[in-house]
């Protein structure tokens, strides 16, 4: 085994470069496994339910700076990682998510909505 990993396990949709090795080892002669197509677990069930609920956002002042706060506490199904992933791209800012809060730089309360409307969640302004 190389230090970089055993690659074997993985399927053509995990290297792009499967199909390349895999007809250059047939020509060698070498047999080639066909990885199985693993079946969907609980955890990707679990991703594919829609978010229900109601998002808080808060608008503060850290260091001097706006700052949103998304609250994800009480939305059901949430992802407050990947969440916070999208938003920051949405967004254009920076932030970062701690437990089931998302940070995100600047006062970008109108596009976290926009966004929260697509996803088909609630939104509750806290404060101003």
């Amino acid at each position: 085994m190389s230090k970089r990993g055993d690659f074997s396990t993985g399927g053509p949709q995990d290297n792009p470069f499967a199909s390349a090795l895999a007809s250059a080892l047939q020509s060698k002669g070498l047999d080639v496994p066909i990885p199985a197509r693993s079946e969907p677990t609980e955890a990707d069930a679990h991703l594919a339910l829609p978010p229900k609920g109601t998002l808080e956002l808060r608008l503060e002042r850290r260091n001097g700076k706006p700052t949103t706060v998304v609250f994800t506490d009480t939305v059901e199904h949430a992802d407050p990682v990947r969440w916070a992933s999208e938003l920051k791209k949405c967004c254009s800012v920076g932030g970062s998510a701690v437990d089931a809060t998302i940070v995100l730089q600047g006062d970008v309360r109108s596009k976290v909505e926009d966004w929260a409307q697509t996803q088909g969640l609630k939104i509750k302004r806290i404060g101003g």
